[in-house]
């Protein structure tokens, strides 16, 4: 007996730009969409714009991480401190609004 897939849930956000995350009943996705370059020689002249997959996680916490670890890795940095203050500000950033979300249900 086959059962029905459950659908699939989009969690966006600006915070999370120009990642996103989907939830299906196994787990987390972080994906990211994609402009492809109308000059390719396989584009046929055309841009197209799509969602690709990049990470699965079990749990949500997990797949916020990934994101704050891509997210400080897109920038340039002089120094260690600079990158680890970048890295902070965007996971506290993340983790803040998140907890605000939990504490008010």
């Amino acid at each position: 007996m086959t059962t029905k897939r459950k659908s699939i849930q989009t969690i966006t956000d600006p915070l999370l730009e120009p990642f996103f995350i989907t939830k299906d009943e196994y787990s987390y996705t972080v994906k990211q969409n994609v402009t492809s370059d109308a000059s390719h020689f396989r584009s046929k002249g055309k841009a197209k714009t799509y969602e690709k997959s990049l990470y699965y996680y079990a749990n949500f916490e997990q797949a916020l991480q990934k994101i704050a670890n891509l997210k400080a890795d897109m920038e340039s940095f002089n120094s260690l401190e600079e990158y680890i203050n970048n890295y902070m500000k965007i996971s506290t950033n993340i983790k803040n609004y998140t907890n605000g979300i939990r504490s008010a249900i």
